[in-house]
């Protein structure tokens, strides 16, 4: 996207990704406009954004309402022109995991709800509304457990790879338009979802590592931001595998030796070409 967004939107804010994005984006003459789920974690989040500089309206919102989603976000939009929407809020961690016998009904549709539907309530708002101005940039926040289907959660797979999909789609749909779209798919975060999960977490960045790695590649117009290389490089072998071999590779992860602690962060190693 030319120049610098001076008016961002961020669902999911409250969170820890969400929050680290903030942050990072939070500087002087910049209007940040932040919703999540936790009052506690969202006030601490604005105010360390005002202290930064950036002007910042934050909201409770529960993006499955999609009425209300509409409404607080042309709100914003008419206050002042939304550069960059980053729809990240979502579900994750051991809320997600089910048993050995798979997600119920509602736990299903609970996450779809959030993770899939919760994406489309923040885009949709903005889209007539950026196609009009000719000028925009959507992110979408899905994950690389959605390129491929992980046993630990079905379902939270299928919701991220719905994401991605759409993200794909909607950049073709507006190539012409001068909106731009980004597909965030990240692997493991160190976040308090990510660290309710009792299993290995290989390669897991900090949520700032993660945050600046974002902004940079959506700075750089990007269709997608995927990370780390060396998950995606695995994933990549393994849709390539005979399917008998990637099911028995993927179905033994829940070992393999990995920590689950976050990888130690060298100063600015996300500066490298991991996009």
């Amino acid at each position: 996207m030319p120049g610098s967004p001076e008016h961002i939107l961020i669902t999911g804010a409250s969170g820890g990704l969400g929050g680290a994005l903030a942050s990072h984006y939070a500087s002087t003459g910049r209007t940040l406009s932040l919703s999540g789920r936790d009052s506690g974690r969202l006030a601490a989040i604005c105010g360390q954004c005002r202290s930064s500089g950036a002007m910042v309206h934050g909201e409770m919102l529960d993006i499955t309402d999609a009425a209300a989603a509409q409404a607080w976000i042309e709100a914003r939009d008419d206050k002042l022109p939304v550069d960059l929407v980053i729809a990240n809020a979502g579900v994750g961690g051991a809320d997600v995991v089910p048993s050995i016998e798979g997600e119920s009904g509602a736990l299903a549709r609970d996450i779809i709800n959030v993770n899939t539907l919760g994406v489309i309530n923040t885009v949709t708002p903005l889209l007539s509304r950026m196609v009009a101005r000719g000028a925009g940039h959507l992110v979408l926040v899905g994950s690389i457990s959605g390129s491929i289907g992980m046993p630990q959660s079905p379902v939270y797979c299928a919701s991220k790879a719905a994401v991605q999909i759409y993200g794909d789609a909607l950049r073709r749909l507006l190539r012409h338009t001068g909106v731009r779209v980004t597909n965030v798919l990240p692997g493991f975060v160190d976040t308090t979802m990510s660290r309710s999960l009792d299993m290995p977490r290989p390669f897991c960045w900090s949520a700032e590592k993660a945050a600046r790695h974002i902004a940079r590649d959506v700075a750089r117009g990007k269709g997608q931001s995927v990370f780390p290389w060396q998950l995606r490089f695995a994933i990549g072998l393994a849709k390539v595998l005979p399917v008998p071999l990637a099911d028995m590779i993927l179905s033994s992860t829940s070992g393999m030796g990995w920590s689950n602690a976050p990888e130690p962060e060298a100063p600015h190693d996300d500066q490298s070409s991991l996009g």
